[in-house]
């Protein structure tokens, strides 16, 4: 047996519950991981509550963990990995918060020597999403890029990212996430509910603006406007995240989603890429972890760790 979160009904984190579960055996083409380190996302957060239910059906007992990193204890015929090696992954069926789990081969890449395994298992989600969304909105060396929620999970991996392509970045988020976006070479200014003044505090430090990042929500037209950029180089990363999250995809997609994972894992590794860590709690403490990721205003990935 082996120990997993689930939750029978919709609700908050006192929904939550670690049970014992059969051990899952991998069928052809899948690789079962011993769970190190699992991340938490606002999404799955989102679907136990009953807000995604239309969207992406649960069937309960539901369970929870759409990324992870850990050690192959088991592989099926065809696997291409061995029982020993250190991978990082995701799971589509969203049950990685687990001792554990059980997915594809060709959801899982090799784990770089030197990647901690708490940045390792907070990597797929946030860190795909903010590549895919950089590279939408087309940044290159020498653009100004505006990252509206940078230090939210994916707007700390775009700053950087972009900031990597050789991009200026201006970073919107709280005075309080100021110190870490300076010390990732992002200038920074606080948010503002009008658009037309965030625009004027943008551009009190640039004297243009190439691309837009948003990671809030917010009226990315009327923001794009403001700021004088054009509309294919603006993009909400709401939409990119949760079909990194729950979309269901193809072959193709999927390796080109482990190409890039691959490429992430050996930035984090080479010390190019930082993943902040807020805390790392037991699988016990599944109930706490949740808590602490739903804070409003944390900067910083929440683990687990089984």
């Amino acid at each position: 047996m082996t120990r997993a979160v689930r939750f029978e009904r919709f609700g908050g984190p006192d929904v939550l519950h670690v049970v014992d579960v059969p051990d899952p055996d991998p069928g052809a083409g899948q690789v079962r991981v011993t769970v190190r380190a699992a991340g938490l996302t606002a999404g799955e957060s989102a679907a136990r509550e009953g807000a995604l239910a239309e969207l992406y059906p649960t069937a309960f007992p539901g369970g929870e963990g759409a990324e992870f990193a850990g050690v192959v204890t088991a592989t099926g015929p065809g696997a291409g990995f061995a029982v020993g090696e250190e991978v990082l992954g995701w799971s589509a069926r969203h049950d990685a918060h687990a001792e554990a789990v059980v997915v594809p081969a060709a959801h899982v890449v090799r784990k770089p020597a030197g990647l901690p395994w708490e940045a390792a298992g907070a990597l797929y989600v946030a860190g795909v999403a903010a590549h895919a969304c950089v590279c939408a909105v087309g940044v290159r060396d020498g653009d100004v890029v505006v990252v509206h929620g940078a230090t939210t999970d994916v707007g700390s991996f775009a700053v950087q990212l972009a900031r990597l392509c050789g991009a200026g970045v201006v970073g919107v988020a709280e005075a309080g996430h100021h110190d870490w976006l300076h010390a990732h070479g992002s200038d920074a200014v606080e948010p503002a509910a009008d658009p037309g003044e965030l625009a004027r505090r943008v551009l009190a430090r640039t004297p243009r603006v190439d691309a837009l990042v948003d990671t809030t929500g917010a009226d990315l037209p009327a923001l794009a406007g403001a700021l004088g950029v054009d509309a294919p180089r603006a993009l909400s990363t709401l939409d990119v995240e949760a079909a990194v999250e729950f979309g269901r995809e193809s072959a193709p997609t999927a390796t080109r989603r482990a190409e890039v994972l691959a490429e992430l894992a050996q930035l984090v590794a080479d010390g190019r890429l930082h993943v902040p860590i807020a805390g790392a709690y037991p699988l016990s403490d599944v109930r706490a972890a949740v808590t602490a990721a739903e804070r409003p205003g944390r900067h910083g990935r929440v683990v687990l760790l089984p």
